[in-house]
Protein backbone atom coordinates (compact mmCIF):
# COMPACT_ATOMS: atom_id res chain seq x y z
CA UNK A 1 0.00 0.00 0.00
CA UNK A 2 2.90 2.17 1.11
CA UNK A 3 4.64 1.72 -2.14
CA UNK A 4 1.35 2.05 -4.41
CA UNK A 5 1.42 5.73 -2.75
CA UNK A 6 4.90 6.50 -2.83
CA UNK A 7 4.05 5.59 -7.27
CA UNK A 8 1.14 7.76 -7.04
CA UNK A 9 2.78 10.98 -5.44
CA UNK A 10 6.06 10.52 -7.76
CA UNK A 11 3.54 10.25 -10.92
CA UNK A 12 2.47 13.84 -9.91
CA UNK A 13 5.17 15.27 -9.19
CA UNK A 14 6.83 13.81 -12.60
CA UNK A 15 3.41 15.13 -14.34
CA UNK A 16 3.30 18.85 -11.74
CA UNK A 17 7.21 18.80 -13.06
CA UNK A 18 6.16 18.37 -16.39
CA UNK A 19 3.15 20.76 -16.62
CA UNK A 20 5.88 23.51 -15.22
CA UNK A 21 8.26 23.03 -17.79
CA UNK A 22 5.23 23.51 -20.32
CA UNK A 23 4.12 26.32 -18.76
CA UNK A 24 7.59 28.11 -18.86
CA UNK A 25 8.06 27.50 -22.61
CA UNK A 26 4.40 28.60 -23.36
CA UNK A 27 4.97 31.89 -21.22
CA UNK A 28 9.12 31.99 -22.88
CA UNK A 29 7.50 31.65 -26.23
CA UNK A 30 4.57 34.58 -26.08
CA UNK A 31 6.72 37.18 -23.71
CA UNK A 32 10.29 36.82 -25.23
CA UNK A 33 10.22 34.76 -28.33
CA UNK A 34 7.21 36.40 -30.84
CA UNK A 35 8.23 39.77 -28.35
CA UNK A 36 11.50 40.04 -29.97
CA UNK A 37 9.83 39.03 -33.56
CA UNK A 38 6.88 41.65 -32.99
CA UNK A 39 10.02 44.17 -32.37
CA UNK A 40 11.89 43.02 -35.18
CA UNK A 41 8.78 43.25 -37.64
CA UNK A 42 8.34 46.46 -36.51
CA UNK A 43 11.82 47.90 -37.01
CA UNK A 44 11.60 46.15 -40.82
CA UNK A 45 9.04 48.47 -41.70
CA UNK A 46 10.01 51.65 -40.11
CA UNK A 47 13.17 51.32 -42.60
CA UNK A 48 11.25 50.60 -45.25
CA UNK A 49 8.96 53.72 -44.27
CA UNK A 50 12.44 55.31 -44.10
CA UNK A 51 14.11 54.31 -47.19
CA UNK A 52 13.53 56.19 -50.07
CA UNK A 53 12.37 54.45 -53.29
CA UNK A 54 14.37 54.08 -56.02
CA UNK A 55 13.60 55.21 -59.76
CA UNK A 56 15.65 53.18 -62.02
CA UNK A 57 15.20 55.27 -65.42
CA UNK A 58 16.10 58.79 -62.89
CA UNK A 59 19.81 58.04 -63.56
CA UNK A 60 18.80 57.38 -67.13
CA UNK A 61 16.89 60.21 -67.82
CA UNK A 62 19.30 62.73 -66.66
CA UNK A 63 21.93 61.69 -68.71
CA UNK A 64 19.93 61.95 -71.31
CA UNK A 65 18.83 65.13 -70.75
CA UNK A 66 22.48 66.12 -70.40
CA UNK A 67 22.50 64.92 -74.00
CA UNK A 68 20.16 66.78 -75.16
CA UNK A 69 21.41 69.88 -73.03
CA UNK A 70 25.04 69.38 -74.85
CA UNK A 71 23.27 69.79 -78.42
CA UNK A 72 23.18 65.72 -79.16
CA UNK A 73 19.41 65.84 -79.84
CA UNK A 74 19.59 62.39 -81.90
CA UNK A 75 21.27 60.68 -78.96
CA UNK A 76 19.55 62.12 -76.11
CA UNK A 77 16.02 61.66 -77.33
CA UNK A 78 17.40 58.15 -78.45
CA UNK A 79 17.97 57.38 -74.76
CA UNK A 80 14.53 59.34 -73.54
CA UNK A 81 12.49 56.51 -76.06
CA UNK A 82 14.52 53.97 -74.42
CA UNK A 83 13.42 54.87 -71.16
CA UNK A 84 10.11 55.44 -72.01
CA UNK A 85 10.28 51.48 -73.65
CA UNK A 86 12.23 50.18 -70.56
CA UNK A 87 10.53 51.88 -67.60
CA UNK A 88 7.17 52.98 -68.41
CA UNK A 89 6.64 53.36 -64.73
CA UNK A 90 9.36 55.80 -63.83
CA UNK A 91 8.41 59.11 -62.51
CA UNK A 92 10.34 60.52 -65.14
CA UNK A 93 8.69 59.08 -68.16
CA UNK A 94 5.65 61.85 -68.36
CA UNK A 95 8.95 64.18 -68.85
CA UNK A 96 10.56 61.88 -71.15
CA UNK A 97 7.77 62.13 -73.60
CA UNK A 98 6.89 65.68 -73.41
CA UNK A 99 10.46 66.61 -74.12
CA UNK A 100 10.49 63.49 -77.32
CA UNK A 101 6.95 65.53 -78.91
CA UNK A 102 8.92 68.82 -78.39
CA UNK A 103 12.24 67.70 -80.30
CA UNK A 104 10.02 65.78 -83.37
CA UNK A 105 8.08 68.52 -83.72
CA UNK A 106 10.67 71.48 -83.65
CA UNK A 107 12.52 69.25 -86.12
CA UNK A 108 9.32 68.66 -88.27
CA UNK A 109 8.32 72.23 -88.76
CA UNK A 110 11.85 73.34 -88.96
CA UNK A 111 13.21 74.61 -92.75
CA UNK A 112 16.57 74.11 -91.54
CA UNK A 113 16.21 71.00 -90.49
CA UNK A 114 16.33 69.35 -93.73
CA UNK A 115 16.59 65.40 -92.91
CA UNK A 116 13.73 63.92 -94.36
CA UNK A 117 12.57 67.23 -96.36
CA UNK A 118 13.31 67.46 -100.21
CA UNK A 119 12.63 70.78 -102.55
CA UNK A 120 9.83 70.73 -104.47
CA UNK A 121 9.73 72.59 -107.88
CA UNK A 122 6.52 74.09 -108.81
CA UNK A 123 5.13 72.81 -112.46
CA UNK A 124 2.18 74.36 -114.73
CA UNK A 125 -1.12 73.23 -113.81
CA UNK A 126 0.16 72.67 -109.66
CA UNK A 127 -1.77 73.49 -106.96
CA UNK A 128 -0.86 72.68 -102.90
CA UNK A 129 -3.91 70.44 -102.87
CA UNK A 130 -2.07 68.27 -106.24
CA UNK A 131 1.15 68.77 -104.59
CA UNK A 132 0.37 67.42 -101.37
CA UNK A 133 -1.38 64.30 -103.53
CA UNK A 134 2.03 63.95 -105.12
CA UNK A 135 4.45 64.04 -102.45
CA UNK A 136 2.11 62.21 -99.76
CA UNK A 137 1.76 65.09 -97.29
CA UNK A 138 -0.97 67.43 -96.14
CA UNK A 139 -2.12 71.39 -97.66
CA UNK A 140 -1.63 72.79 -94.12
CA UNK A 141 2.41 71.07 -93.41
CA UNK A 142 3.35 72.54 -96.90
CA UNK A 143 1.38 76.27 -95.74
CA UNK A 144 3.29 76.27 -91.73
CA UNK A 145 6.80 74.64 -93.28
CA UNK A 146 7.22 77.09 -96.07
CA UNK A 147 5.02 80.01 -94.38
CA UNK A 148 3.06 80.74 -96.91
CA UNK A 149 0.68 83.43 -96.89
CA UNK A 150 -1.31 82.69 -99.84
CA UNK A 151 -2.40 79.34 -101.97
CA UNK A 152 -1.30 81.25 -105.34
CA UNK A 153 1.68 79.43 -107.14
CA UNK A 154 4.09 80.20 -109.62
CA UNK A 155 5.88 77.48 -111.63
CA UNK A 156 8.98 77.76 -110.71
CA UNK A 157 8.72 78.49 -107.30
CA UNK A 158 10.61 75.95 -105.00
CA UNK A 159 8.84 74.44 -101.72
CA UNK A 160 9.96 72.55 -99.00
CA UNK A 161 8.21 69.29 -98.95
CA UNK A 162 7.94 65.62 -96.79
CA UNK A 163 5.98 63.10 -96.93
CA UNK A 164 4.11 62.23 -93.96
CA UNK A 165 2.77 59.03 -92.83
CA UNK A 166 1.11 59.16 -89.47
CA UNK A 167 -1.74 57.69 -87.65
CA UNK A 168 -3.36 57.76 -84.59
CA UNK A 169 -3.77 56.00 -81.59
CA UNK A 170 -6.52 56.65 -78.65
CA UNK A 171 -6.20 55.28 -74.84
CA UNK A 172 -10.11 55.82 -73.64
CA UNK A 173 -8.97 55.03 -70.03
CA UNK A 174 -6.02 56.94 -69.96
CA UNK A 175 -7.25 60.06 -72.32
CA UNK A 176 -4.00 59.73 -74.22
CA UNK A 177 -3.79 60.01 -77.91
CA UNK A 178 -0.59 59.58 -79.25
CA UNK A 179 0.38 60.69 -82.65
CA UNK A 180 2.87 57.75 -84.50
CA UNK A 181 4.83 57.64 -87.49
CA UNK A 182 5.39 55.39 -89.82
CA UNK A 183 9.05 55.06 -91.33
CA UNK A 184 9.88 51.97 -93.26
CA UNK A 185 7.97 49.42 -91.95
CA UNK A 186 8.10 50.48 -88.38
CA UNK A 187 5.60 52.85 -86.33
CA UNK A 188 7.33 54.96 -83.35
CA UNK A 189 5.02 57.52 -81.17
CA UNK A 190 6.10 60.64 -82.28
CA UNK A 191 4.13 62.88 -79.77
CA UNK A 192 2.12 62.47 -76.75
CA UNK A 193 -1.40 64.14 -76.45
CA UNK A 194 -3.44 64.11 -72.82
CA UNK A 195 -7.29 64.54 -73.72
CA UNK A 196 -9.13 66.47 -71.63
CA UNK A 197 -11.97 64.43 -71.73
CA UNK A 198 -12.76 61.26 -73.99
CA UNK A 199 -16.71 60.71 -74.55
CA UNK A 200 -17.90 58.01 -77.36
CA UNK A 201 -21.45 57.82 -79.08
CA UNK A 202 -23.35 54.95 -78.03
CA UNK A 203 -22.75 52.18 -80.00
CA UNK A 204 -18.75 52.98 -80.61
CA UNK A 205 -16.70 50.99 -77.89
CA UNK A 206 -13.15 49.86 -77.91
CA UNK A 207 -11.36 48.54 -79.11
CA UNK A 208 -12.05 49.37 -82.67
CA UNK A 209 -10.59 50.95 -85.94
CA UNK A 210 -11.12 54.19 -87.89
CA UNK A 211 -9.67 56.65 -90.43
CA UNK A 212 -9.53 60.33 -90.64
CA UNK A 213 -12.53 62.06 -92.46
CA UNK A 214 -12.90 65.64 -94.36
CA UNK A 215 -11.23 67.87 -91.82
CA UNK A 216 -13.30 70.82 -91.00
CA UNK A 217 -12.11 74.69 -90.19
CA UNK A 218 -15.21 76.93 -89.44
CA UNK A 219 -15.81 80.49 -87.98
CA UNK A 220 -19.50 81.07 -87.43
CA UNK A 221 -20.40 77.96 -89.48
CA UNK A 222 -18.58 79.57 -92.13
CA UNK A 223 -15.75 77.35 -93.70
CA UNK A 224 -12.30 78.52 -93.39
CA UNK A 225 -9.47 78.65 -96.04
CA UNK A 226 -6.20 77.29 -94.80
CA UNK A 227 -4.41 80.30 -96.32
CA UNK A 228 -6.87 82.72 -94.34
CA UNK A 229 -5.47 84.99 -91.85
CA UNK A 230 -8.04 83.98 -89.41
CA UNK A 231 -7.22 80.65 -90.43
CA UNK A 232 -5.70 79.97 -86.63
CA UNK A 233 -8.82 81.28 -84.76
CA UNK A 234 -11.22 78.45 -86.76
CA UNK A 235 -12.83 75.99 -85.21
CA UNK A 236 -11.20 72.78 -86.24
CA UNK A 237 -12.90 69.42 -86.25
CA UNK A 238 -10.44 66.18 -87.16
CA UNK A 239 -13.84 63.61 -87.68
CA UNK A 240 -12.93 59.93 -87.76
CA UNK A 241 -15.11 57.54 -89.38
CA UNK A 242 -15.16 53.22 -89.74
CA UNK A 243 -14.27 52.52 -93.23
CA UNK A 244 -17.68 52.39 -94.82
CA UNK A 245 -19.51 53.34 -92.46
CA UNK A 246 -19.88 56.91 -91.95
CA UNK A 247 -22.90 56.82 -89.64
CA UNK A 248 -20.60 55.28 -87.06
CA UNK A 249 -17.84 58.50 -86.40
CA UNK A 250 -16.84 60.72 -83.98
CA UNK A 251 -14.48 63.90 -83.47
CA UNK A 252 -11.09 65.35 -82.26
CA UNK A 253 -11.54 68.62 -81.14
CA UNK A 254 -11.92 71.56 -78.65
CA UNK A 255 -14.18 71.43 -75.69
CA UNK A 256 -17.48 73.58 -76.19
CA UNK A 257 -17.83 75.60 -73.31
CA UNK A 258 -20.96 74.52 -71.38
CA UNK A 259 -24.59 76.69 -72.29
CA UNK A 260 -26.16 78.98 -69.69
CA UNK A 261 -29.64 77.41 -68.34
CA UNK A 262 -31.91 80.05 -67.68
CA UNK A 263 -33.44 80.63 -64.82
CA UNK A 264 -37.26 80.45 -64.79
CA UNK A 265 -38.86 83.70 -63.26
CA UNK A 266 -42.83 82.30 -62.56
CA UNK A 267 -43.62 78.88 -61.20
CA UNK A 268 -43.29 76.05 -63.33
CA UNK A 269 -46.61 74.67 -64.48
CA UNK A 270 -47.54 71.02 -63.39
CA UNK A 271 -48.61 70.62 -66.00
CA UNK A 272 -46.04 71.34 -68.25
CA UNK A 273 -44.33 69.24 -70.00
CA UNK A 274 -40.77 68.82 -69.20
CA UNK A 275 -38.08 68.42 -71.83
CA UNK A 276 -35.24 66.34 -71.39
CA UNK A 277 -31.87 67.72 -70.49
CA UNK A 278 -29.68 68.01 -73.83
CA UNK A 279 -27.45 64.84 -75.05
CA UNK A 280 -23.56 65.54 -74.03
CA UNK A 281 -21.10 66.57 -76.30
CA UNK A 282 -19.25 63.50 -77.73
CA UNK A 283 -16.01 62.95 -79.28
CA UNK A 284 -12.27 63.66 -78.07
CA UNK A 285 -11.38 66.89 -76.74
CA UNK A 286 -7.99 68.39 -77.18
CA UNK A 287 -6.46 71.81 -76.12
CA UNK A 288 -6.62 74.40 -79.09
CA UNK A 289 -3.18 73.88 -79.72
CA UNK A 290 -3.09 70.62 -79.91
CA UNK A 291 -5.73 70.05 -81.94
CA UNK A 292 -3.99 72.65 -84.48
CA UNK A 293 -0.57 71.08 -84.49
CA UNK A 294 -2.34 67.55 -85.14
CA UNK A 295 -5.09 69.32 -87.81
CA UNK A 296 -1.41 69.94 -89.68
CA UNK A 297 0.08 66.25 -89.72
CA UNK A 298 -3.01 64.02 -90.26
CA UNK A 299 -5.08 63.72 -93.91
CA UNK A 300 -8.46 61.61 -95.19
CA UNK A 301 -7.33 58.52 -94.55
CA UNK A 302 -5.11 58.49 -92.02
CA UNK A 303 -5.46 55.27 -89.48
CA UNK A 304 -7.20 56.09 -85.76
CA UNK A 305 -6.47 53.11 -83.77
CA UNK A 306 -9.24 53.33 -80.62
CA UNK A 307 -7.78 51.24 -77.37
CA UNK A 308 -9.66 51.04 -74.20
Amino acid sequence: MARAQFKLLLFLFVTGLFAGVLALGWWLYQNVYLSEQRVQHELEAMKDQDRPRIDPGAKRFDAAIALVRGGSLEEGREALYKLVGQFPESATCPEARRIIGEINMDQLFSPSYRAGKTEYIVQPGDSLGRISDKVKTNIDYIIRLNSLMSSTLQPGDRLLVAPIDFHLGVSVAKKQVVLFRRVGEKDYPFKFYTAQDVVLPPGIKAPASFEIGVKSAQIDGKAVPNTDPAYAQADKWIPAHRPKAVASSFSFRVPVPPKAVPVPVTPADPKAVVAPPPAPETGIFLAPEDLEELFALVRRGSKVDLGR
